[in-house]
């Protein structure tokens, strides 16, 4: 037996002197010395390895050592073939247990206790619609500190947490009753269990749809737009409706797709919004609607756009819905301020401007970099900043009664109005600088965005 192996009965024979230890913690205790095997067969071997040698000294003449050791191994090692052994040679012993480090005072193991929790899981999510599943749990906090001091007092550097062996095994035992993946990174759902409490939670994890919507009717906000003097409660400004807008973009979405796939709240994100003034033309904008708790996961999405315009009734309309992720949609918000976005615009100048100017102010306003101070229309909701953009191109299409018909192609997060205005200078350049008439944007819509929305 060389000194390594050595090391380890020894150490395994003093936690056994002072504490019981079943099969699979005092296994566990080696946890990542000889993998491809489990923590119960290591804490068997351990066990049947110490059984040996004490039955070879009761065989040997060494009788006493042989009689402590084994006593050691039926009382604190729960052993069974060290009680036959015990038995045979009229040593007696205590009949123990409770394992120090899975079990609570005169109750059964956690993992005995494995089997029933799988079967309260299986029942507790028996009408929810997964792929796949994650097990987590909540360890006593005396449970703990147990593994805590043993890893201190025998410097074990090879140990599992209770934690990380509980949730293997239960995890095991469910993919088999439920012919589910487990998964770490992006589980369906997740399965706490709280072992002081012998309490279950369930954790349903969101839902994402990607798509794109083109907003057809001016004056309906992207979100919910409450009454801002009683602040939703309703008072006669609002007509007690609670609401300025009666409607948004983020319900005529939300709300279809949390019925349909049984949620219980649903939020809206897009790259970027228009204001409640302005179209949203062209393929539309990207949006993730994700959607709590739902209870169905697999969707027909040609249905659900269906639901959707035909719940909007043409104000709105989705189209290019697919399931997404998180992830997408962290980088669909990231993106939102990069990318690039086209408008066309009718602005109202307050004197008549010659072609030649239109030409010169359209080549000075390409391709350039502008600096936009937070407009003043936004200042209440919108940190004070200045931001700097990038105007890709802007084409003067037409002129007629001081109505200029406009194109622009710029980064996104541009105030558009603003560069219009100038916005009492918070803008430099401004479309009215160059035009050296005041100008006010009559009309906007976005006709195009372009992004890497793809997965």
């Amino acid at each position: 037996m060389n000194s390594e192996e050595s090391t380890l009965l020894e150490i395994a024979v003093k936690m056994l002197n002072i504490h019981v230890l079943c099969d699979r913690c005092l296994g566990r205790q080696f946890a990542w010395l000889g993998t491809g095997t489990s923590n119960k067969d290591r804490g068997h071997s351990i066990k049947l390895t110490l059984t040996m040698m004490a039955d070879g000294n009761l065989r040997s003449g060494n009788k006493e050592q042989g009689m402590r050791d084994i006593r050691l191994l039926a009382e604190n090692g729960m052993f069974t073939p060290a009680k036959e052994i015990a038995t045979k040679n009229a040593i007696e012993f205590e009949t123990r247990s409770t394992c120090y480090l899975c079990a609570a005072p005169g109750l059964d193991s956690f993992f005995d206790r494995i089997p029933h929790i799988a079967e309260r899981i299986v029942e507790l999510s028996h009408d929810i619609e997964f792929d796949t599943f994650l097990v987590g749990s909540v360890p006593p906090p005396t449970l703990v500190e147990h593994q805590d001091e043993l890893n201190a007092m025998y410097s074990l550097l090879h140990s599992e947490t209770l934690k990380s062996h509980f949730n293997r095994e239960l995890g095991i035992h469910l993919h088999s009753l439920l012919g589910k993946e487990v998964d770490f990174d992006k589980p369906d759902i997740v399965y706490v269990y709280a072992m002081d409490k012998d309490e279950l939670k369930l954790q349903v994890n969101p839902l994402f749809i990607f798509g794109r919507y083109c907003k057809l009717e001016r004056g309906i906000p992207q979100s919910r737009w409450d009454c801002k003097k009683c602040k939703g409660k309703g008072c006669p400004e609002c007509e007690g409706t609670g609401r300025r807008y009666q409607d948004s973009i983020s319900e005529y979405v939300g709300i279809p797709s949390q019925q349909l796939v049984n949620g219980t709240r649903f939020k809206f994100h897009a790259a970027g919004r228009e204001d409640v003034d302005v179209l949203m033309l062209g393929d539309g904008r990207p949006f993730v609607v994700e959607i709590s708790e739902p209870r169905v996961r697999h969707l027909d999405l040609e249905e659900l756009a269906r639901k959707i315009n035909d719940y909007a009734r043409g104000k709105i309309e989705v189209h290019d819905l697919k399931m997404t992720d998180r992830q997408h949609l962290q980088k669909l918000k990231y993106d939102a301020s990069s990318n690039v976005k086209e408008y066309k615009a009718l602005i109202r100048t307050e004197s008549i401007v010659e072609d030649e100017l239109l030409t010169r102010a359209q080549k000075e306003l390409t391709g350039i970099e502008i600096e936009q101070r937070t407009p003043n229309r936004v200042s209440h909701r919108r940190s004070d900043l200045v931001r700097k953009k990038q105007i890709h191109e802007i084409i003067f299409k037409g002129y007629k009664e001081e109505l200029l018909e406009a194109f622009f192609k710029v980064q996104g997060g541009t105030y558009i109005k603003e560069l219009i205005s100038g916005d009492e200078g918070r803008t430099k350049p401004s479309v009215a600088e160059k035009l050296g008439t005041p100008c006010v944007c009559t009309e906007l819509n976005v006709t195009a965005i372009y992004s890497e929305d793809s997965q």
